[in-house]
């Protein structure tokens, strides 16, 4: 009777770890380490704006070619790097995308909106 008792215990971890384990890659929302390095380099005023841009340009169209969602705050990053260059059409253009996929940033968009962002 032990040996059934222990063997349906080691069984039941098996499944449960390879349950667990499956899942281990899966996200929410399509983001990489560009994302990560331009909001660190944006905030210690490091890097290539550009290139930043240009990461994360990167990230939003692979979201849509493998029909992923896009991570929260990362138009809006985008809208802070184009007014840093100074493009507020496209700073506005993000930052008006930011709010309108998620509804709860609009008081923080707003804000940076009226303060001219930057």
């Amino acid at each position: 009777m032990k040996y059934f008792i222990n063997t349906f215990i080691l069984g039941s971890l098996v499944v449960l770890l390879t349950a667990c384990g499956s899942n281990a890659n899966q996200t929410i929302y399509h983001w990489d380490k560009a994302y990560i390095d331009s909001v660190y380099e944006s905030l210690n005023e490091e890097g290539d704006i550009n290139t930043q841009i240009s990461n994360l340009e990167k990230i939003i169209q692979d979201s849509y070619t493998n029909k992923k969602k896009i991570a929260p705050g990362l138009y809006a990053q985008l809208g802070l790097l184009y007014s840093k260059i100074g493009n507020n059409s496209k700073s506005i253009m993000n930052l008006d995308k930011e709010m309108e996929m998620f509804p709860e940033s609009k008081q923080y968009i707003s804000f940076l909106k009226n303060k001219g962002v930057k």
